[in-house]
């Protein structure tokens, strides 16, 4: 049996994508059997032309306005890119200044700073919360391991950061009710025990998905 498998049931009424784990398997191991979910015209999604559509070219795309704080892989691997230091980076004009005053990192938004052509221009570096969003309903225990595996690696990107001394954590700048709940959550999972394998690893690869499911998903 693989030890990572996709499958498809319902949940809330609504075709939905469940993930399988057996055995040991890593975030990389997930993120390839994630990636042909982008161009699949057959899987149920929201916003799709029809609702059946690949995820390249739409006009819809949550590249517009999402909320990405990126998970602490990502943040270092585009960093690297653009041959920047953790510091020059945050202050490139790469990420919302007034977030970053207030002690978040938010990538700029509206769109997306790295959007041109409504495409992505990192496409293969992007944070897991855009690697893992694809507009479709997911099997709930599954939802939650994505869920948990991407606020951890962004929680992780927000210590790393305080550590570092790139922000304030106690910021002063003015926060949203929206920016209000993203910071309640950062603060949830900081203490996560999860968080310390992004600090930790080089490459998700390093990331084991059993420490975010103590039983088959």
């Amino acid at each position: 049996m693989k030890k990572l498998e996709l499958y498809t049931g319902m949940e809330q009424g609504r075709p939905a994508v469940g993930i399988r784990l057996e055995g040991e398997a890593s975030a990389q191991d997930l993120l390839d059997l994630w990636q042909p979910l982008c161009d699949d015209n057959e899987l149920f999604k929201s916003y799709a032309a029809g609702n059946h559509a690949a995820c390249r070219g739409c006009l819809h795309n949550c590249c517009q306005t999402a909320y990405v704080i990126p998970d602490l892989i990502s943040f270092k691997k585009m960093a690297a890119h653009f041959n920047l230091t953790y510091k020059e980076f945050l202050t490139a004009d790469f990420f919302d200044a007034e977030k970053l005053e207030a002690g978040i990192i938010r990538m700029r938004p509206n769109p997306c700073i790295f959007l041109q052509d409504n495409i992505c221009s990192i496409y293969p570096l992007r944070s897991l919360i855009c690697r893992f969003y694809i507009c479709c309903q997911l099997m709930g225990d599954s939802e939650q391991l994505i869920y948990s595996i991407c606020w951890s690696g962004s929680a992780a990107t927000q210590l790393f950061a305080e550590q570092e001394g790139l922000i304030n954590s106690k910021g002063s700048g003015a926060l949203s009710s929206f920016d209000l709940m993203f910071k309640r959550l950062m603060d949830e999972y900081r203490f996560d025990p999860r968080v310390q394998l992004f600090l930790q690893a080089d490459d998700y690869r390093d990331i084991p998905l059993s420490a975010f499911t103590a039983t088959s998903v």
